[in-house]
C-alpha cells in the first residue's frame, strides 16, 4: 500500500505540490484567524453578586443579606455549587453553573431569583461582569502637560464610553489618575451661627442642582417652554446656591463653606517604563467573544478617537 502511494506521488507530481501547496495557505490562514485570548476564564460558568450595606457587621450581612439571596439561588438549573463570604460592608456569592449549561440563560434565571430577595433598606445586590479577566487590550493616557485629573477625566468619561460601543466589549476599566471631585469644606462655626445643619446643606445643593420644567406660556399663536435652569456648571454656582434665608438675607454655601476642586484619595499609583504616574485602562471582552474581531473594533475606534481629538484640540 505504501509503495502504491509512493508511486502514485512520484508520477503525479504536479498534483502533490498543488496539495503541499494548498495545505500550506490553508495553514498560514488557520494560523492567522486563530482566536488567542492573553487571559482566557479557566473556570465553568460563573455568575458572582456582590452586595455592599453601607455601615453594616459581617454578622448582620450575613444574616440579612448573604442568607437571604443563598436561598433565593437555591434551586437554580444547573447550578452545582454556590461559594460566598460575609465581611463588613460586603456580601460576596458566586455561583459556579454546569460547563455545558447556556451561560447567558443563567444570568436570566439569576437576575429574576434575585429580585425575590428580601433586602434590608437602600441595599440593592449587583451582578458582576461576565468575564472579569478577560483582558485583551491596554492603553495609557498621554497629555502635554501631563495633568493626572484630566487624563482621569477623559479615561472615564470619553474613552470608556467610546470603547462601550465596540461588540464584544464588556467594560473598560481604568486605574491610576486623580479623580475629580468638587469639595464643599464646611466651617463648623459658621454652620452652628446660622443654626443649619450638615443635613440642610446637602438638602439644599441636591435640590439646587436639578432643572425643571414649568409647562408653556402662551402668547397669541405661539406658545413658549418654560424651563427653571439649575445644573450647577461652576464653583459660583455651587458657592451661590442659598441654603436659608437668614431674615431678609440669604445664607449661601459660600457663607458657611470654601468650595473647591479636588480629587478623590489615592488609594495606589500605576507606573510603567519611564514614566513613574500614568492613568492606564484595561479593556475586557465579553465571555465566549472573538478575541481578534474584538480587538480590531478597539483598534479601530482608538485610532478614530485619537485623530478627532487631534483635530478638535487645534
Amino acid at each position: 500500500m505504501i509503495k502504491w502511494i509512493m508511486d502514485m506521488a512520484l508520477k503525479q507530481r504536479v498534483v502533490v505540490v498543488s496539495a503541499a501547496l494548498l495545505l500550506v495557505v490553508a495553514g498560514f490562514y488557520a494560523f492567522h484567524e486563530l482566536d488567542i485570548e492573553a487571559y482566557p476564564d479557566p473556570v465553568q460558568p460563573r455568575i458572582e453578586i456582590t452586595t455592599q450595606p453601607f455601615g453594616y457587621s459581617a454578622e448582620e450581612v450575613e444574616k440579612l443579606v448573604t442568607i437571604p439571596l443563598e436561598t433565593a439561588f437555591g434551586g437554580l438549573r444547573n447550578l452545582e455549587s454556590m461559594r460566598t463570604i460575609s465581611l463588613f460592608g460586603v456580601s460576596d456569592i458566586k455561583l459556579y453553573f454546569s460547563w455545558d449549561s447556556d451561560y447567558y440563560w443563567d444570568h436570566a434565571e439569576t437576575l429574576l431569583r434575585m429580585g425575590t430577595a428580601t433586602m434590608p433598606p437602600n441595599v440593592v445586590p449587583a451582578e458582576n461582569l461576565d468575564n472579569p479577566i478577560g483582558e485583551v487590550y491596554r492603553f495609557y493616557m498621554q497629555s502635554p502637560n501631563h495633568d493626572l485629573m484630566a487624563e482621569k477625566t477623559q479615561a472615564d468619561f470619553t474613552v470608556y464610553r467610546q470603547l462601550k460601543t465596540v461588540p464584544g466589549v464588556e467594560d473598560v476599566s481604568t486605574f491610576g489618575g486623580l479623580t475629580k471631585e468638587y469639595h464643599v469644606d464646611v466651617d463648623p462655626e459658621a454652620l452652628s451661627h446660622y443654626k443649619m445643619t450638615l443635613s440642610n446643606l446637602n438638602t439644599s445643593l441636591t435640590n439646587a442642582n436639578i432643572n425643571v420644567g414649568g409647562n408653556y406660556l402662551k402668547v397669541g399663536d405661539q406658545s413658549y417652554d418654560v424651563r427653571g435652569i439649575g445644573f450647577m456648571q461652576t464653583l459660583e454656582d455651587i458657592e451661590n446656591t442659598t441654603l436659608t434665608a437668614n431674615g431678609v438675607t440669604p445664607v449661601r454655601v459660600k457663607d458657611v463653606a470654601d468650595v473647591s476642586v479636588g480629587h478623590s484619595p489615592r488609594l495606589g499609583i500605576v507606573a510603567m517604563d519611564k514614566f513613574d504616574d500614568i492613568v492606564q485602562g484595561v479593556v475586557l471582552m465579553r465571555k465566549y467573544g472573538n478575541t481578534i474581531e474584538t480587538l480590531k473594533g478597539v483598534e479601530k475606534k482608538i485610532g478614530t478617537s485619537i485623530r478627532y481629538y487631534r483635530r478638535a484640540s487645534k
